[in-house]
């Protein structure tokens, strides 16, 4: 399922450390972007906060550690010893399955899988070729869409669960009903609704609907007429302030004046 749905990670002090780039269709029905990170010398802290996506990162100075980490419901702060680069595919919602048949909710609770366990050795060789072979961030790019592309399945999504994540994301700027007559209304139970979005997005109902909310409030804030943005999404200002705090580990004005990536200290 396509849907018109960017999130956003934040910014990065320095424009030049962090670079993204969307997919040409087809294949942006399964891709949201691809990003990569440039980290300094020296002790790094990456702040990411929860978008409803799937990540594959990759370590390009060492292709063998490369993982995949499922939706998450508060910020995960990742320590990196510098210097050092990583490329990453962001799919979109429910995306990962064109390359994945294991749901998320058999993936484990380490926060992340290694490649490896998830994905085809052929995959994964087209992968490491692709991105030995390519010399700058756009043609790796370009090299790793034609591979992604002819090693997509088009596996079909449960119609119930579709028209929930559709439902959640047309209602992102109201108070999203998931009462019971609701929830009948995609052709499942409360509690089939809860097993099917942990299984295959990761998250309760729930939460599933608050990080699209926050998405929402987030991608409102790079706007340059932001102006109380929270008023279209939450009841008021403190509930706002608790709610972002609690998902993304700091208040709104501290996010906006942040660099999600930290730089500790350099090495000589």
């Amino acid at each position: 399922m396509l849907l018109d749905y960017n999130p956003t990670q934040g910014k990065v002090a320095d424009d030049s450390a962090y670079k993204t780039q969307q997919p040409l269709p087809p294949l942006n029905r399964w891709v949201q972007s691809y990003w990569q990170l440039t980290v300094p010398n020296g002790q790094s802290q990456y702040h990411s906060v929860p978008d409803n996506c799937v990540d594959w990162i990759i370590n390009l100075d060492c292709f063998e550690d490369n993982f995949l980490i499922p939706p998450f419901i508060s910020s995960t702060l990742f320590d990196i010893d510098g210097p050092a680069c990583f490329f990453a595919i962001r799919f979109r919602i429910l995306g990962h399955k064109g390359l994945i048949s294991m749901p998320i909710g058999e993936w484990g609770e380490a926060g992340s899988v290694k490649a490896e366990h998830l994905l085809p050795r052929n995959v994964l060789y087209s992968v490491f070729e692709a991105i030995v072979n390519a010399t700058c961030f756009g043609e790796r790019c370009n090299s790793l869409s034609a591979v992604i592309l002819s090693a997509i399945t088009f596996n079909d999504v449960d119609p119930r669960l579709a028209r929930y994540i559709r439902y959640c994301y047309e209602n992102v700027s109201s108070n999203l009903d998931l009462s019971e007559s609701r929830i009948s209304e995609f052709g499942v139970s409360a509690r089939q609704l809860r097993r099917l979005a942990k299984q295959h997005v990761g998250l309760l109902p729930k939460d599933f609907g608050k990080v699209l909310k926050f998405q929402s409030v987030l991608k409102a804030m790079n706007e340059p007429q932001y102006n109380n943005a929270y008023l279209d999404h939450y009841y008021d200002q403190p509930h706002f302030v608790r709610e972002f705090k609690r998902l993304s580990g700091v208040t709104p004005v501290q996010f906006r004046k942040m660099s999600v990536l930290c730089n500790h200290n350099s090495s000589d």
